[in-house]
């Protein structure tokens, strides 16, 4: 074993905030714990991080150390700066402005110990202000777009709470040995959108080991928001696919399925999750048993997916006037169903409560929307590609789902 058990890498290209977040909840890391804190920071920030640094570490098992990251700035080059002076025998990926808790490590630390076979372990990623899913591992959907698995779900719904193998997960908060890490030559600075970790992740299942979502393991993960450039995207989608072609398919539709829920996909080829009729009336007839908003918040919370329940609270809150918790619940649902009427209803409730980002943020949802169903060619063409696709596969459902699109269009 090396001198430490852990080494906690954070990346700050952020702001000191992010970084003294991350470091005040140090204090949850065990006492007996043998584990180092190492910090790549933009050198710009240095000197404000070796403040901070100084506050906290009285209250923590060790003293972080504080390494200056130079031009250009990114999360991958941070993570491997920090990896290259660490002297753990596991790795922990933490972007600043996470915290870990009482629960994070030693569930992924204890299943690595036991698990040779695994060669990532990553935790529950838990929105702090709303207590929901930021992503409990990535899936993948028909037309390979990287997904987080149940975002927005409430933190405690059954679903959440099952281990699970996965083909990717997102790189904060996961772990993993050392030796896998430089095995598999570090993160790849080439990308600018984030995609090192689907090229990690691939590397590590070629090697034959698993990647495992260890839901017994919690981290708080702020709600953050990025603007990505769309010619960077397709740049490293290219790249991706190159470097890493066949490693990932479809299967964020078999958990859907194995969780009771159904598959569906938009009119511009957006796929969601939905409840099965039997369950959606079955949820309906236990709010008519008590038909008030709390009752249907109640139902909300225990299955984020119900359909109606949604319609009727936002119904109750805009009657009412309360236009602001109305926007909540109207981008919850857009969020889980993506509908044009739906999104149309967010807009009207933003502007009833004027709340100019959220109008912002649905016009230019519905302007993206109206453009990509302006292309009615290239909508058919790939529905078209999608439905040989399944039928090649012997995934009978996905392909009646996307005939269907085609049927509807009088294309089949």
């Amino acid at each position: 074993m090396t001198t430490k058990t852990l080494s906690i890498l954070v990346s700050c290209i952020s702001s000191t905030e992010a970084v003294a977040l991350s470091l005040a909840s140090f204090t949850n890391l065990p006492e007996n714990l043998e584990c180092e804190i190492v910090i790549a920071a933009d050198s710009e920030m240095e000197k404000a991080i070796l403040a901070l640094v100084d506050e906290v570490t009285p209250l923590i098992p060790c003293s972080p150390t504080v390494l200056p990251l130079s031009q250009p700035l990114s999360n991958a080059r941070a993570f491997n700066l920090a990896a290259e002076n660490a002297t753990g025998e596991y790795l922990c990926f933490l972007k600043a402005g996470t915290q870990i808790t009482a629960e994070s490590l030693q569930p992924l630390l204890t299943h690595l110990a036991e698990t040779p076979s695994t060669g990532i372990a990553a935790p529950l990623l838990i929105c702090p202000q709303s207590g929901r899913v930021q992503s409990c591992g990535t899936t993948f959907t028909p037309s390979l777009n990287a997904q987080p698995l149940f975002a927005s779900f409430p933190a405690t719904h059954p679903a959440v709470k099952k281990q699970r193998t996965f083909q990717a997960v997102p790189l904060n908060g996961m772990v993993m040995r050392t030796k896998t890490f430089n095995d598999a030559n570090m993160l790849d600075t080439t990308y600018k959108t984030g995609m090192e970790i689907l090229d990690l992740c691939c590397v590590v299942r070629n090697n034959e080991q698993t990647i495992e979502l260890i839901p017994q393991a919690t981290m708080l993960e702020p709600d953050t928001s990025s603007t990505i450039d769309e010619d960077d995207l397709s740049i490293d989608t290219m790249r991706l696919n190159d470097r890493c072609k066949g490693c990932f398919g479809p299967d964020k539709h078999r958990i859907a399925k194995g969780e009771g829920y159904q598959f569906a996909i938009s009119p511009w080829l957006e796929s969601y999750m939905t409840l099965t009729a039997e369950r959606e009336q079955e949820l309906n007839e236990q709010m008519m048993q008590s038909p008030d908003p709390s009752t249907c918040l109640a139902l909300i919370l225990e299955e984020p997916l119900w359909q109606t329940g949604y319609v009727q609270l936002a119904a109750y809150l805009e009657s009412t006037g309360k236009f602001e918790e109305a926007c909540g619940i109207r981008l919850l649902q857009t969020f889980f169903f993506p509908m044009l009427p739906l999104y149309r209803k967010l807009a009207a409730v933003a502007e009833a409560a004027k709340n100019e980002s959220l109008l912002e943020m649905a016009n230019e949802k519905l302007e993206h929307i109206d453009n990509q169903l302006e292309d009615i060619s290239g909508l058919t063409k790939k529905a078209a590609g999608l439905a040989n696709w399944a039928r090649k596969a012997k995934e009978t459902e996905l392909q009646e789902l996307y005939e269907g699109w085609l049927k509807d269009l009088g294309l089949l």
